[in-house]
């Protein structure tokens, strides 16, 4: 598969870059200019490439300018977004849908605004952080804002309790990236196709502890 990077989220979008040039689905890795890169090349125009990957709110309409299909980390379905919710949130979310009765789904990132409600413990170095309740698909995700440059993902179901946490940038990356794994013909979020959208996150560097 041929892969446009937008270059506009910040240091997620060059380590989604990264992760794709090694992943095997992929055959070409561009970054669509204006940017500067000393390891991809760089387009103006990205024609002839299959979907492009972005973050952040413009994306979308940068797509549509394009004509392209996008991988998106918003957590809503928008025109021309093929998959979104590959961000850390939509990746906890992914975690909850392949376990069963799940009882917390939650992530924290220093992106996100600060929390407003309760408090939730996340693993060090995130550690506790207001949380404040958002919708992905028909999951309750607490999403808080971590104090340092850690992200963390955190699922408590009945029988086990499953934990990431990384530098934000790459775990942001990561997560990404992953969503190249249930691009198809109809629009989908990452947790709608759980399974391959987590195995290609494991196999582009994420580790998941269990506990």
């Amino acid at each position: 598969m041929k892969v446009g990077v937008l270059i506009g989220g910040g240091d997620h979008s060059v380590r989604a870059a990264h992760s794709l040039a090694a992943d095997p689905l992929t055959e070409v890795v561009v970054v669509v200019g204006p940017a500067k890169s000393k390891s991809f090349k760089i387009v103006d125009d990205p024609s002839g490439l299959d979907v492009l990957v972005g973050s952040g709110p413009d994306a979308p309409k940068q797509a549509r300018g394009f004509g392209l299909p996008l991988i998106w980390d918003g957590n809503d379905q928008v025109e021309g977004v093929r998959v979104w919710g590959a961000s850390v949130s939509g990746l906890a979310a992914a975690m909850a849908m392949r376990e069963r009765k799940v009882e917390v789904v939650a992530a924290a990132h220093p992106d996100h605004p600060p929390g407003t409600g309760s408090s939730l413990r996340f693993a060090r170095p995130v550690g506790a952080t207001q949380v404040d309740g958002v919708t992905h698909g028909q999951l309750r995700v607490l999403v808080g804002k971590s104090y340092n440059e850690y992200a963390a993902c955190l699922v408590k179901a009945r029988k086990r309790r499953l934990t990431i946490v990384d530098r934000a940038a790459f775990l942001s990356g990561i997560a990404l990236a992953a969503g190249l794994a249930v691009f198809a013909d109809s629009p989908r979020a990452v947790w709608e196709d759980a399974l391959p959208y987590l195995e290609t996150a494991t196999g582009m560097g994420l580790v998941m502890a269990e506990a």
